[in-house]
């Protein structure tokens, strides 16, 4: 059993507000809250990467907490450096040595990615404690002039702790789709990220939804990647009103890898509480890791 025991998060040093982006696009006023919900972005400013926003929140560990990790794992599809991977800089920054690194290429799946990784290394070892951090900054590389991708996305890092607890949270089930033929619809190619808006948010609703629904049986909460208003929105319609859907889109835009745990630290008291939890992330593949735990 586990215990998501603290996340800590940073974002982007510039605001970049809905209007701006409007007039350099030559939107309708208001259009993108409209198609989106997002009010704004966060976006790395030119000192900023994906390894010194990682570096940056993990410095909210203290060292009595850094001294008890055992495994450190990396979420990112925006490295400005190939290799070493950012778990690396990230053991070196906290000084521990006797670690082991894991660097995962996933997007807005990544997070759950790695919990279900953390939970396997927990169940195997109860004295293992573990990092997950995630950064990306799409901002930096993303092709401004397309309009689906320069709308939706923000940059930021997180970091979790993941730990045993004796009446934590357990495994029930979970869920890795990869969708055949899909890969040019998200990708980041010869320096550049691109997408297909459209594809994406239909491939999206014909695989998302229906296995969202099939593993939402007798949930209390669902902590769901927030890619925007009208994924999120229809998913609410398909399911029971009971369950807690937390948003925060509106305020960060898409955080990829950062979503999840940006959502689970605003939302930790509400998560503790429940008793089934589904945590879904979809995104760069096309892919989706669902991930079912209880108490």
């Amino acid at each position: 059993m586990i215990e998501i025991s603290k996340i800590y998060f940073t974002l982007g040093n510039k605001v970049e507000k809905n209007e701006e982006v409007e007039k350099e696009l030559g939107l309708k006023k208001n259009s993108i809250k409209k198609l989106t919900g997002i009010n704004k972005r966060y976006l790395a400013n030119k000192n900023q990467s994906s390894e010194t926003l990682a570096l940056k929140v993990c410095k909210k560990i203290k060292p009595h907490e850094a001294k008890k990790i055992t495994h450190i794992i990396s979420v990112t599809n925006t490295p400005s450096i190939r290799f070493p991977g950012i778990s690396n800089y990230v053991s070196s920054s906290l000084n521990i040595e006797n670690v082991l690194c894991i660097n995962l290429n996933s997007g807005c799946t990544g997070y759950v990615d790695a919990l279900i990784l953390a939970y396997n290394f927990i169940s195997n070892d109860n004295k293992s404690k573990i990092l997950i951090v995630t950064t990306d900054t799409y901002s930096r590389f993303i092709n401004k002039k397309n309009r689906s991708i320069k709308i939706l996305f923000s940059d930021g890092a997180s970091v979790s702790i993941i730990k045993h607890k004796k009446n934590g949270l357990k495994f029930i089930d979970r869920k890795n789709l990869n969708i055949s033929n899909t890969q040019g619809d998200l990708i980041f190619e010869k320096g550049e990220i691109n997408m297909n808006g459209p594809a994406i948010v239909s491939l999206t609703l014909r695989h998302v939804l229906p296995e969202i629904i099939r593993y939402s049986k007798n949930i209390d909460s669902l902590f769901i990647h927030q890619a925007g208003k009208i994924v999120i929105n229809l998913i609410k319609t398909k399911l029971n009103k009971k369950i807690f859907i937390p948003t925060n889109y509106e305020k960060y835009g898409n955080l990829v890898s950062t979503s999840i745990p940006v959502l689970i630290s605003e939302n930790l008291k509400e998560l503790k509480k429940s008793k089934k939890i589904l945590l879904c992330g979809f995104g760069v593949g096309l892919s989706i890791s669902i991930l079912k735990l209880g108490r």
